[in-house]
């Protein structure tokens, strides 16, 4: 197993702990990759035939996660107490 799925896996099994779930949605596994750092720096080798817009973003974008706004912890990471 490679030095980044090793991280990514790390990340999942972090977020999975501290949130309480077992499965986390897809919209928690793009928000556990972007706080790893992954930005959308080219264009997607992937065709999809028009539904949806295709972007790239600079590589020291900010994450924009909560809403669109940057914000220094997941509020999902923060257990109540």
């Amino acid at each position: 197993m490679s030095q980044e799925q090793q991280m990514f896996l790390q990340a999942i099994d972090s977020f999975k702990r501290a949130n309480g779930v077992n499965f986390p949605t897809w919209t928690d596994v793009l928000e556990v990759v972007r706080r790893l750092g992954y930005r959308k720096t080219a264009t997607s080798e992937l065709n999809f035939s028009g539904k949806v817009q295709d972007w790239t973003e600079a590589a020291d974008a900010p994450s924009r996660l909560g809403f669109g706004e940057e914000i220094d912890a997941p509020q999902r990471y923060r257990k109540a107490g």
